[in-house]
């Protein structure tokens, strides 16, 4: 089967897979529920449900998000030789098992649980040795830095990294592949970055210089004007905000100050509508299977926001305003 074939055959297995994903008008199902036990058999009707109410949002989560995993691998097995923009997507989730490694050695504290990649993987599971299992793998220099720098820094360095090698797989590409993806990569690596800075200003109160050298593929993406009036914009006084191009990321409270809390959802939810447009608009495409993935983490967040407000008692209607509202 040539490539050709292998897209559009993957391009029929990936529309069944969306017609049953709790998106757009299937999740709204999940909206009107009020118990997690009715969200886990929505979730998985065939499986029996034997854990108390207290433990079911970290299962569902894991669940679920174990479910996604399963499936993106299974897309690249279709392919004798998988693509590597699609593999270094997959190694996502291995840049969190890193991160939760780093994480347990600079805290003391417990590992998290580990997500299996199988042979897409650089780490050996399971982990016995914190420090070991990154060792002779392209992680290693990340021991040392975490010796000199804060853990944001050291997170933020292997982030970088994974989007350099995402925006080299993706300049690798044919023409007409890069075409479609090549908009897509740099408008959501914009949105990072000013998502990003956003914290870092508001929450960590760093610099505005120490930002501008910590953006995600700085010379590509071109923002230092816009960060720089994000620095200008005074944080007491979310009027001023709404005139700025990135404006609408954040919210006012009723005192007048600006509100960042929406900005993380309304970025995942912007990409979410970018990546739906390749998923359907360009069938039998690389970019499409790319935007399948994109949209299946998206869903996986709809599923946590959810479970984690029905544990809390948020209302329906403020789980549906921070979901869709943009």
């Amino acid at each position: 089967m040539n490539r050709a074939g292998q897209y559009a055959y993957l391009h029929g297995k990936l529309h069944g897979i969306m017609a049953k994903s709790f998106l757009d008008a299937r999740f709204q199902t999940l909206l009107r529920l009020t118990n997690l036990s009715d969200v886990y058999r929505t979730l998985f009707p065939k499986e029996g449900l034997d854990v108390s109410e207290k433990d079911l949002v970290h299962i569902i989560e894991k669940k679920y998000e174990k479910k996604n995993l399963d499936s993106y691998i299974r897309t690249l097995t279709i392919f004798p030789t998988p693509p590597p923009l699609l593999v270094q997507v997959l190694r996502r989730f291995e840049i969190r098992n890193v991160k939760s490694i780093l994480r347990s050695i600079h805290t003391g504290l417990p590992l998290q649980e580990l997500w299996d990649i199988g042979r897409f993987g650089k780490i050996s599971l399971p982990i016995s040795d914190l420090r070991k299992a990154l060792e002779r793998t392209p992680y290693a220099y990340l021991l040392e830095e975490l010796q000199k720098k804060p853990l944001w820094e050291v997170e933020f360095r292997l982030d970088e990294d994974y989007y350099r090698s995402l925006w080299e797989e993706i300049l690798a590409l044919d023409r007409k592949e890069l075409s479609i993806l090549r908009p897509a990569f740099l408008t959501e690596l914009r949105l990072l970055n000013i998502l990003w800075a956003l914290r870092l200003r508001y929450y960590y109160r760093i610099e505005e210089e120490r930002v501008l050298e910590r953006l995600f593929l700085r010379d590509e993406v071109g923002l230092e004007k816009e960060v720089k009036i994000l620095y200008q914009l005074p944080l007491d006084e979310g009027s001023q905000w709404q005139n700025w191009k990135y404006g609408w990321l954040v919210a006012s409270t009723p005192e007048g100050q600006i509100d960042p809390a929406p900005a993380n959802w309304r970025v995942s939810k912007r990409l979410y509508l970018l990546y739906r447009r390749l998923f359907y608009h360009c069938p039998f495409t690389l970019a499409a299977v790319y935007g399948f993935y994109r949209m299946k983490e998206y869903e996986v967040r709809l599923i946590h926001t959810l479970t984690e407000g029905i544990q809390i008692g948020v209302p329906e209607t403020a789980i549906r305003e921070l979901v869709e509202g943009l």
